[in-house]
């Protein structure tokens, strides 16, 4: 694998422009009226609160988390040899992957609550439907570690799958991204924003470089020892 600077340089300028962009405010209105037009129907809409409240539940979240890594598995299943092996090493990149980009958005210079706290006269469906414990509220939104774990997966599917796979992944991931927009707790841009540009950076160096392939090719062995050792190389 070479350096393909083209893809390298257009993605980093990509998430420059997001970043650039949201940082002069040019998608405050975007983001006041996608909030609003959720928080309305809270109230408007039969129902929708019960729903907002129900998908922003934790055990949602590791429910999720847990289908994409069986989405994961179950590719690896159909490969055989040494490809299973390189498909295990990549779900280890890609959990390497999600954790430096948390710790990335984490140390940006960027303190904003979620739209919930940032308005007084906003509804939350923590107060909705009580006797659901949901997600409606965050200290410090930007950028979403919620939206930083969907991207990465999404990165790695666009990479990395097989083109079919894509027609199920891409608005999959989509859809269940928007569950913390749809109740306040994350700004539309924390994810468009703030997620997406992190996995743009982390996608330039990984696939644009022979970073992927050097570490897949130095994890590959241990891998497959493993896999001989638990009877699963195929």
């Amino acid at each position: 694998m070479r350096w393909d600077i083209k893809g390298w340089f257009g993605l980093q300028l990509l998430a420059l422009i997001l970043l650039a962009t949201w940082w002069q405010g040019y998608w405050l209105g975007l983001d006041e009226g996608v909030f609003w037009w959720f928080n309305e129907r809270l109230i408007t809409v039969p129902g929708f609160a019960g729903l907002v409240a129900f998908v922003n539940q934790r055990w949602i979240d590791g429910a999720i988390a847990l289908l994409m890594a069986l989405f994961v598995f179950r590719y690896a299943w159909l490969a055989s040899g040494r490809e299973r092996a390189r498909i295990c090493c990549l779900l280890i990149i890609m959990a390497g992957s999600f954790s430096l980009q948390a710790a990335a958005g984490k140390a940006l210079p960027v303190k904003r609550p979620s739209p919930t706290l940032a308005y007084e006269q906003a509804e939350r469906v923590s107060r909705l439907v009580p006797d659901i414990k949901a997600k409606d509220a965050s200290q410090d939104s930007f950028p979403s570690d919620h939206g930083i774990g969907f991207a990465t997966f999404l990165l790695f599917a666009i990479y990395r799958f097989p083109r079919r796979y894509l027609y199920a992944v891409v608005p999959l991931v989509l859809i269940l991204a928007m569950p913390r927009v749809m109740s306040g707790a994350h700004w539309f841009t924390d994810f468009i924003c703030g997620s997406i540009p992190l996995a743009l950076i982390t996608a330039a160096w990984l696939f644009h470089t022979p970073l992927a392939h050097w570490l897949t090719e130095t994890l590959v062995r241990p891998a497959e020892k493993l896999l001989r050792h638990w009877r699963l190389q195929g």
